[in-house]
Formats: structure tokens, C-alpha cells, sequence
């Protein structure tokens, strides 16, 4: 039992002192506040303007900490306009939709969660917070018209969860019955609309303000409204409750699915309620809701009724007050040996009731220790005698500091594609990653603390042969094809070459060669006068864009670089370069400085104050991935094709950080980086342990895309495994590749790459023939590559090889060796050069001699 504040701190509780009024929901402590000092009744419904007002009057900073700051620091004029070349500010096409005018003006998330609600005039597509995906539902659109034509159209907000017995499951990927499937998602399918019945069909004004990475706020109201009348919605991440703030409306609850029964349970009759009616609501998809509600005045309890096989209404007339609804688990509607656990899970939610998380503060510790948390700041009538209840992913438990706030016994809900999330409750998620794994990654692809590996003089002399014939090439010509993504894969590229030479080699005249090169291949994109469409910088969304879809329209042109797509991948290959670049030749970082500065504020700003961009376009502090769609709208959500380009946006700014000295920018990197790799364990990197993908899924080892509601084995542009496979590894996709990256062996485990190589898929014949093959290299006679990698013709051949030399550097190196001395073709990737191959692999050799 605590017996001082400090002791309860991790609560989220401010205790004046301890009584035994109400125990600590965490430690069973009895601790509180003084009995005259709790109010279980509503003190303040305001006008859903009022409301608004009040959130904003908060000034609940977004991030906090020693991380989150200008990109440039302290340095002068940090929070500049970005540079001249690229133009004063030009209008998007696309305007966002719903934005409250105390909002507008200000950077908006392009790739964030929230952003499908600024995207559609109907609400088809749902935004993904989870556990629950969230519609705005018009009574017109695709999800408000009900599968029973007889039954009334949805209006209001709708509230969608199944669970993994409700999954869709695509054909398997190979002819053999025990295949992995192709494809699998969740329904989507409205559970619950919280509405009202002033709505009607196509009556609805939607607005939405303080958008944030983990919250945001929605207020749906009448277009003719009497009074304000309206309801607000505190929208965060994880929130078991829906909570909806009704201010003088008729409340409706709407289903998809049939309505089984209803039970109410009355103020009074259940004392630990707090003044709260609850109803229990189940569905003929065997799901039960709990809805409990709080009225403005006292006596004004909610009165559901059902009207409709779908439906409820509050019996008489207009109404003000709090609702919140929670979807029980799978186990509540078992008998016998779950009925402990059905009780224990209804009393926890009947103690969370009337606090809500209603915005977050994302706040980092001290530089270099790798902790930062999940502030989550509440309203609501109890907000100060109980912490919120909110659901964690997988990634979030294995990393908490404290995994006391987790509710005993736990309660469990599942997630989209991100495995079953677990309750937990307190006002505080306090994270720590081990940052101290990078310490020796950095731009040199050893990452030896003490010195540099020795080479094998012969396989020096070698690369030397194939670095000087590659400098025989038109480095200009090579790097400006009219493309940011493939002009910033081939600098990449080329910065990769400068860096074989400088750090493998160690030939100073190569490297001058090298460096002079490819400095000039970059400077048309420094001046912004590539044969690429010029970069703008538009003051919509505020961000850096090509300007193609200003002049053609096009949406798809570069990728969908003009809606904001894949904007990390992009940008991270110039990151890159220029790090290097600015690595060998110190001068040259004056020249291209603001240039790289503006890039990294576009894809990664990292301070609250910034007027030109949004707070971390890409990166998902939730998620711990980036999303790398942006003004195109999917019923599935946002989705990210490559987790192997995210690896190199996050690396790109850890070298570049390093290169200028940028103390603060390397911390956060390094963060980011640690929490990459560990939500890609989770949800990309699919090894046998793996319980967060079904069984039937996870064989494929990667899920091609991932979805916020489906993971499909596939990609973009080819459905071919080797295609599939490579654009998780450290390479590039959308049909080209560049080679593996100095962090590569951070990211991917030596157990996961054997993995993926010996047993991707079912055990088909092939798959048989390849775990055979993994034997017979146990005894020294045969290596474990799949047999794409043996036979494939195509350049993604040197990538399979090239991939697994993380584990068998020496195999693979002479595979391409034995290929040299015969003149024979090594099939490469217009991303790709032997030279960084070959070096990749003498030094992996090496470093493998020295173990982990």
C-alpha cells in the first residue's frame, strides 16, 4: 500500500492525500481525494463551440522534451520560411475538408491517422485510432446505407470492430492447400453510430481542430443548427470509451447488426456507477456494448429505446450529457470458468467511466536515454480521481517502463493488423528503448568502436578493378531522369560509391573522383534545376511538393509526390547523399545546408513552433513506423508498401545529424530508429514466434503492403516473392532497388534473414527442396538461399544474394567473383552498383570474423 504521493505518481494521479474513498485502480491502494471533494455529477456540458473553446484553452503542447525542437537547434533563424527557389507559396489543388476556422491556417498532418476526415465530402473512409476505426457517416455514403434495405440509413459518427473470427482471407499464394493466404482484412462494417436523430440523411456538418499525433477533436453538428446544438467527440489513440459531449440533441444509436436485447441498469441501483446509467447492449454478431451515459441535469438520465431491429432512441426529446461506449471482449459472452473474468472486466470499465483522454502530449526524456511517453491529459467529470483506460499495441508493452499500469487480469481487445491490444490504465505511458545498439552505427559501414576492420589485400585489389570502371560513367546524365524518386536512388547510389571508395578502399584519389562527381550530379537538385518538375513550396497543407501536379493535375506523377506519398523515401536518398558528401568534403555542407535542412523539416519536423510545417509528416509515434500514403483516401486506411526505405528516412537523418554535429537530430534518430525496429519486429518481420499475424498469414515472413486494416503479400508494381521480399530489405522498391545500407544488419536479425530464406510461404515442394538445402549447409555442402535466388534472371538475383550475405558474406562473395573471372553477366538493378556490393560484402566479412 502507497503511503505518499510520489509512490502513486505513475498513476496519473495528483493525491492530496490518501482516504479510503476509492482504491488506486492500479495497485488497489486505497488512496483519493476527500468525499466533498468528488462530484459525480457533470459540472460543465458546454455548447459543442464552448467546448472547443475550453480544449483550446488548455494549450496542451503536442511534444515536450529535450528531442522535440527546431531541426537546425538553436541555430539563427531556425523557424525561417523555407528557401526562395522554391517559390513563395502556392495553393494546393486539394483543400481540406471540415476545418474548424480557428484551425485553418495552421500545418496539418498529410500522412497522419486523422487525415481521411479532411479528405472526403461523404466520410466513405474510416480513420483508424484503434482499437476502433471511426466513419463520418452522412446517411448518403457507402458505410451509412445498412445491408438491410429496409432499415434506416446511418447518420453521425460510426464506431467499427470485429474481430479475428471475423476476417477475410484472400487465396493462397501458391496451388498447394496448406499455402500461406495472400491477403487478409478486417470488415468494415459500422458495430455502432452514435448519431442523433436532428441529423437525418445528409443533414450533418462535420469540424474537426487540435489535431495532434495522438488526438484530435470532431464536432458534428445540424448545417441549420438551433442553438449550437451539436456533439463533440475527444478522439485518441487507444481509447477503450467512444466518448460523445451531446448538447440539446435527440440521441440515436444506429447498427449495421441486429439488436438482441437491451439491459439498463439504473443511477443508484449500482453505486460504483458514480452517478452514471449503463446500458448493455448485444448485437446479433455476438458482440455486447456497454453504453453508459450521464445527463447535464440531475434526473435527466439517457432513456434508450429501440425503434427499429437496428436502432435506439432516447425516449423524449432533446438531451445534453456525456456518453461513452466500450465493446466487450470475445470472453464476455462465455459461461462457466470466464464468468470471473466477465465480472472483473465489466468492473473495470464501470470504475473508468467518466474520464476521458481528450489530447497527448508526446514528451522525451533527457538526450541519449532513449525514454519518451504518452502524456495523456483527461476531461471529464472524474478526471481528477482516476486515470484514463486506454488500449496498448504489442510494441508499447514489451518497451513499458512500468508494466504496472496494465490491468490485471488482463483485458484484451484485438487491433486491425497490429495483433490484440491490452487495457491499461494511467495518465502516464512512460517508454524506454535501447538506444545504446546504435551507438557505433553511423556513416561508415563498420560499426566498430575502436578501429576499422583490415581487408583482404586481394579482395581490395579487386574492387579496385570494378570502382575504377565504374567511374567511367556520365554521372550527370545518370542521377537527372526527370524523377525525385529515381534521381534520389541514383544519388544515393552514387554517395554509396564516394563511400566504398573512402572507407573500404581507402583510396584518396578515387574518393576526390568520386566526390567531385557525384557533388555535381547533386547541385542541379540544390538549384532546383533538375528535368524534374521544380520543387514548390506549398501553403495548404505546408509542405515541400513537386510542382508536376500543379501544371498537369496529375496526382500520380513522381509517385503521388504532389498529395504528399511517399515524401520520406524520396527526400531520405538526398538526406543521404548530401550527408556523405558533406562527410568528405566539409565545404560543401554550406551549400547545400538549408537546402537539407528544409527537406528534413518536411518529412520529420520535430518542432511544435514551426509555422511552415506539420509535426512529423510520416513518422507514427503510435504506430512505430512511418505511414507513407498522403492525400489519397483508401477504405483500409493509410498503408506503408516499404518498411525498408522508412529504415533509410530515419537512417538519412541520423548521418546527417552526425555530419553537422546536430546533437539533438542524432538523439532523435536514434529513437526513432530503436522504436523501428521494434514495431517492425512486430508487424513487417514475420519470424515463427510471431503471434501478431494469423497463422495462415505469417508464413509469407512479410506483409508485402500493410494496411491500417489489411496486409496484403504484394507490392505496388509486382506480385513476384523476390519482389515481395526485397522491399523489406534495406533496398528501395516500386520496381527499382538501390543496395543494402549500413543499418541494415541493425534491423534485420541473422535469425529472421534465415528464416525468411529457408522457410517463406508453406511447405511446398519448393519450400521442401530449400529447407533441405539449409541441411545439407549445416554439413558444409549447400547454402540455404531460396531458389529464386539460384535461378532468378532478372537484377533482383544479386539482391537476393546480396541480402543474405549478412549471414554468409564469404558465400556470396564468391558466387559474384566466380561470376567475374567467367565474364559472365551479374544482372544489377539501375540502383545498384558492384562496386558497393562487393564492399558491402568484404566488410560484412570481417565483421562477421568479430561476431555481434
Amino acid at each position: 500500500m502507497p503511503d505518499s504521493i510520489e509512490e502513486c505518481a505513475f498513476h496519473g494521479h495528483s493525491w492530496a492525500h490518501h482516504r479510503a474513498l476509492e482504491p488506486c485502480l492500479a495497485c488497489q491502494a486505497p488512496c483519493g481525494v476527500p468525499a466533498q471533494q468528488v462530484d459525480t455529477r457533470l459540472q460543465l456540458i458546454a455548447q459543442p463551440s464552448l467546448v472547443t473553446i475550453q480544449m483550446s484553452s488548455w494549450q496542451a503542447s503536442q511534444v515536450a522534451g529535450d528531442l522535440f525542437g527546431p531541426v537546425e537547434g538553436q541555430r539563427k533563424e531556425a523557424r525561417r520560411a523555407p528557401l526562395s527557389l522554391f517559390g513563395a507559396g502556392s495553393a494546393h489543388p486539394q483543400q481540406p475538408l471540415h476545418i474548424s476556422e480557428v484551425a485553418r491556417g495552421c500545418p496539418i498532418g498529410t500522412n497522419k491517422w486523422y487525415t481521411q476526415l479532411l479528405l472526403t465530402p461523404n466520410g466513405t473512409d474510416p480513420i483508424y485510432p484503434l482499437p476502433y476505426a471511426l466513419a463520418l457517416l452522412d446517411g448518403h455514403s457507402v458505410l451509412s446505407r445498412p445491408t438491410h434495405e429496409s432499415a434506416t440509413p446511418l447518420a453521425g459518427l460510426g464506431i467499427l470492430h470485429s474481430t479475428a473470427a471475423q476476417r477475410v482471407y484472400g487465396p493462397p499464394v501458391a496451388h498447394q492447400p496448406d499455402s500461406s493466404v495472400r491477403y487478409y482484412y478486417n470488415p468494415v462494417v459500422v458495430s455502432v453510430c452514435v448519431g442523433a436523430e436532428e441529423f437525418g440523411k445528409s443533414n450533418i456538418a462535420p469540424l474537426t481542430s487540435e489535431w495532434s499525433e495522438l488526438s484530435v477533436q470532431l464536432e458534428l453538428s445540424t448545417k441549420c443548427p438551433a442553438k449550437s446544438a451539436g456533439i463533440s467527440f475527444p478522439i485518441c489513440r487507444g481509447s477503450a470509451f467512444v466518448t460523445a459531449l451531446y448538447n440539446t440533441l435527440t440521441p440515436v444509436l444506429g447498427s449495421t447488426h441486429t439488436i438482441i436485447s437491451v439491459e439498463s441498469v439504473n443511477p443508484g441501483k449500482e453505486h460504483h456507477l458514480f452517478g452514471f446509467r449503463k446500458d448493455r447492449v448485444r448485437y446479433d454478431d455476438g458482440s455486447t456494448w456497454l453504453v453508459f451515459s450521464l445527463g447535464q441535469q440531475t434526473g435527466c438520465h439517457l432513456d434508450l429505446r429501440q425503434i427499429t431491429p437496428t436502432h435506439l432512441r432516447h425516449k423524449s426529446g432533446t438531451w445534453s450529457g456525456i456518453i461513452q461506449l466500450v465493446k466487450m471482449s470475445e470472453h464476455y459472452g462465455r459461461q462457466l470458468e470466464e464468468n470471473l473474468h466477465r465480472e472483473s472486466e465489466e468492473s473495470a470499465y464501470d470504475n473508468g467511466i467518466g474520464v476521458w483522454s481528450q489530447a497527448a502530449t508526446l514528451r522525451s526524456g533527457p538526450i541519449g536515454s532513449g525514454e519518451y511517453s504518452f502524456d495523456w491529459i483527461t476531461g471529464g467529470p472524474r478526471a481528477n480521481s482516476v486515470p484514463p483506460l486506454m488500449f496498448a499495441l504489442p510494441h508499447h508493452i514489451e518497451a513499458l517502463s512500468d508494466p504496472r499500469i496494465v490491468v490485471k487480469p488482463e483485458i484484451r481487445i484485438q487491433s486491425r493488423v497490429t495483433g490484440i491490444m491490452r487495457l491499461c490504465r494511467a495518465a502516464r505511458w512512460q517508454f524506454k528503448e535501447n538506444v545504446g545498439e546504435l551507438r557505433n552505427y553511423g556513416l561508415k559501414p563498420y560499426h566498430l568502436p575502436n578501429r576499422p576492420p583490415v581487408y583482404d589485400p586481394l579482395k581490395l585489389d579487386l574492387l579496385r578493378q570494378v570502382m575504377v570502371k565504374e567511374l567511367n560513367t556520365d554521372f550527370d546524365a545518370e542521377s537527372d531522369v526527370g524523377s525525385y524518386y529515381f534521381s534520389g536512388k541514383k544519388l544515393a547510389k552514387q554517395a554509396l560509391q564516394c563511400l566504398t571508395a573512402s572507407c573500404i578502399l581507402r583510396d584518396h584519389d578515387l574518393t576526390a573522383k568520386y566526390v567531385d562527381q557525384t557533388k555535381k550530379s547533386f547541385d542541379k537538385f540544390r538549384h532546383n534545376r533538375s528535368k524534374a518538375a521544380p520543387l514548390v513550396y506549398e501553403n495548404t497543407w505546408k509542405g515541400i511538393i513537386s510542382s508536376g501536379i500543379l501544371r498537369s493535375g496529375n496526382r500520380n506523377e513522381d509517385f503521388g509526390n504532389g498529395v504528399y506519398n511517399d515524401h520520406h523515401f524520396h527526400y531520405a536518398y538526398f538526406i543521404y547523399a548530401a550527408a556523405v558528401l558533406s562527410h568528405h568534403d566539409p565545404s560543401y555542407l554550406h551549400s547545400v545546408r538549408e537546402f537539407v535542412t528544409d527537406l528534413i523539416r518536411d518529412v520529420n519536423n520535430s518542432d511544435e513552433s514551426d509555422p511552415y510545417f506539420p509535426l512529423f509528416r510520416n513518422f507514427d509515434w503510435f504506430l512505430g513506423h512511418s505511414l507513407a500514403t498522403g492525400l489519397d483516401t483508401n477504405i483500409d486506411g493509410k498503408n506503408q508498401e516499404s518498411c525498408s526505405e522508412d529504415a533509410n528516412f530515419l537512417y538519412s537523418l541520423k548521418v546527417w545529424a552526425d555530419v553537422t554535429h546536430n546533437t539533438t537530430l542524432a538523439a532523435l534518430a536514434d529513437v526513432q530508429l530503436s522504436l523501428f525496429k521494434r514495431s517492425v519486429k512486430h508487424y513487417y518481420y514475420m519470424e515463427e514466434s510471431n503471434t501478431n499475424a494469423p497463422a495462415c498469414f505469417k508464413g509469407n515472413r512479410v506483409p508485402g503492403i500493410l494496411f491500417e486494416n489489411k496486409a496484403d503479400y504484394t507490392t505496388f508494381f509486382s506480385n513476384e516473392k523476390d519482389a515481395i521480399h526485397m522491399i523489406h530489405v534495406s533496398y528501395f522498391s516500386s520496381g527499382t532497388v538501390i543496395p543494402i545500407t549500413p543499418i541494415t544488419s541493425f534491423i534485420r536479425s541473422p535469425e529472421f534473414v534465415l528464416q525468411e530464406w529457408t522457410n517463406t510461404g508453406s511447405p511446398s515442394e519448393d519450400a521442401k527442396q530449400v529447407c533441405q538445402i539449409a541441411t545439407k549447409l549445416a554439413n558444409g555442402e549447400w547454402s540455404p538461399l531460396t531458389t529464386h535466388a539460384h535461378t532468378h534472371s532478372a537484377s533482383y538475383q544479386t539482391l537476393l544474394l546480396t541480402q543474405y550475405g549478412i549471414i554468409d558474406p564469404c558465400y556470396v562473395y564468391s558466387i559474384l567473383v566466380k561470376k567475374l573471372w567467367m565474364c559472365q553477366e551479374i544482372p544489377l538493378d539501375d540502383g545498384l552498383s558492384l562496386g558497393w556490393i562487393l564492399g558491402f560484402l568484404i566488410n560484412q566479412i570481417e565483421l562477421n570474423k568479430l561476431g555481434p
